[in-house]
């Protein structure tokens, strides 16, 4: 009888995706997982890869062969933009087991729409193409385009100072209230949307004191080719970024109350941005490009990568060291002059394997420094580090991929050190409508700081927040991250796709 069922669930689970392998490996003796490692043992590869760009036993018996869609459609809670709804729908061809490359890559090509939408009028829309060993060849190609629209976004100010508490008049008190220092970032939101009478007794507020409006429009294509058996990776590419802004200072906000909470109309007083771009701030960093009308950035790319990291979307060991480089200048018709750099390191190491292998224990660490220098810097450039492994970079020093516990750009220089300890552990794994899925929990560290150039650097005045995460593995190429992260200036949450490094 037990024969019996057994026969009958797996003619049952059998389907047109090929999802006969992934429930082979539901067999604790594996004897039913031979045909995939038996053709791994004779592919033949065009050129030579290491042994270290193949993917792990578990990850190769799960892994959808042909064309397969994945996404989900979003729904977010931002503590800066509201709810906000939208999806991401993911296309990979992974080919089939009898292609070499169906070893030693997460996918042969894959493309990543999205669109997303807050309550607060925020919009991003994106493609992403990334095509590895294109043409069977030596070399990969990555194109993006994303259109951005903010009107909320962050600036928390330029400077190793920006490391301070957060800092206004106490508006509780009135119009003469003295400089309050606040622990939690919320007391100090509510605090700059109380309005005060002004000049003439007119109510004025500060409610977007630490907002501007961003419009942004990135197109970007790059090259790779690979070395040394494909750990090596050199790249090379271009990108044309288009960026306009505007400031709230003398506007109708859209909220103020008085100091008993009762809503008022009031006009937006100067925020900070103006401030410091008036009063020689931005000129001591040399920054500029803050226009309502479009300013062009064009910019040539390029990085040297060492990567030896199993599968790249979700890694089980492997390190990845990186130099890449932007440089603008007005011969390539752009309207800033600079240079950014960064240096990063990434170390992947699983101490425990248990349940044949598909359950494990993973430690993720990341560290990175960047800089920035020119005589004429885009200012939004400051916002991220200019990683040529994932279009946009690695977005800094707060929010979702990086200080998890502080708000967006919380923390801003021209360097920037960055620091994400996680450990990562897969506790259980299962197929589903012809789906394979494994489930986790990522306790994870972040902390990092800022310095006013590389001279200035110093070990110490460093910010960091402790949270927690729960992941989602589907079909091994996409990552479900929910996490929680808590600072000393409040707690936030995040749900996005893909593991922030």
């Amino acid at each position: 009888m037990k024969k019996l069922l057994l026969i009958l669930f797996v003619l049952l689970t059998k389907t047109a995706f090929a999802q006969e392998m992934a429930i082979n490996i539901r067999d604790p003796e594996g004897h039913k997982n031979t045909e995939r490692l038996a053709i791994l043992d004779t592919i033949s590869l065009p050129f030579e890869l290491s042994d270290d760009k193949k993917l792990s036993r578990e990850d190769i018996l799960n892994k959808k062969e042909g064309f397969f869609v994945t996404g989900l459609p979003r729904f977010e809670f931002d503590p800066i933009r509201g709810f906000g709804i939208g999806g991401n729908v993911f296309f990979f061809q992974n080919k089939t087991k009898e292609d070499p490359f169906f070893y030693y890559t997460p996918y042969r090509y894959s493309i990543n729409s999205e669109f997303f939408v807050f309550e607060n009028g925020r919009v991003r829309a994106a493609v992403n193409l990334d095509v590895p060993y294109i043409f069977n060849s030596k070399w990969r190609f990555r194109a993006d385009a994303v259109v951005w629209e903010d009107p909320n976004a962050q600036y928390w100010g330029i400077g190793r100072e920006t490391l301070n508490n957060l800092s206004f008049q106490d508006k509780s008190a009135g119009a003469e209230g003295g400089v309050r220092q606040f622990n939690k970032v919320n007391d100090y939101e509510d605090n700059l949307k109380i309005a005060v009478p002004r000049n003439g007794g007119r109510m004025q507020t500060n409610t977007h004191y630490n907002q501007f409006i961003q419009r942004e429009l990135l197109f970007n294509a790059l090259g790779e080719r690979v070395e040394m058996g494909g750990k090596l990776r050199l790249m090379f590419g271009y990108e044309a970024l288009f960026t306009a802004f505007e400031d709230y200072t003398g506007r109708i906000a859209e909220e103020a109350f008085l100091p008993n909470g009762t809503e008022v109309e009031a006009i937006q007083g100067q925020t900070l941005v103006n401030q410091q771009i008036n009063d020689g701030t931005w000129d001591r960093f040399n920054l500029s490009g803050f226009s309502d009308g479009f300013k062009f950035t064009s910019m040539l790319a390029a990085a040297l990568i060492y990567d030896t990291r199993d599968l790249e979307p979700d890694p089980s060991k492997g390190i990845f060291l990186q130099y890449s480089h932007e440089y603008s200048a007005p011969w390539l018709a752009s309207d800033f002059n600079f240079n950014k750099f960064m240096v990063q390191g990434q170390f992947i190491h699983t101490f425990h394997r248990w349940k044949n292998n598909r359950n494990r224990l993973t430690f993720a660490g990341l560290a990175a420094i960047g800089h920035i220098f020119g005589p004429n810097i885009n200012f939004i450039e400051m916002w991220d580090l200019s990683s040529q492994a994932e279009a946009g970079g690695i977005l800094v020093l707060g929010g979702g991929r990086s200080l998890r516990g502080y708000r967006e750009a919380r923390f801003m220089a021209p360097t920037v050190g960055l620091v994400n300890l996680e450990m990562r552990a897969r506790l259980y794994d299962f197929n589903a409508f012809n789906q394979h899925f494994a489930l986790g929990v990522t306790p994870f560290y972040d902390f990092g700081t800022v310095w006013e150039g590389l001279t200035d650097m110093q070990l110490n005045n460093f910010r960091g927040a402790p949270g927690v995460g729960g992941r989602i593995a589907w079909n091994q190429s996409t990552v479900l991250r929910l996490d929680y992260a808590q600072s000393r200036e409040g707690g936030q949450f995040f749900f996005g796709f893909g593991h922030i490094f």
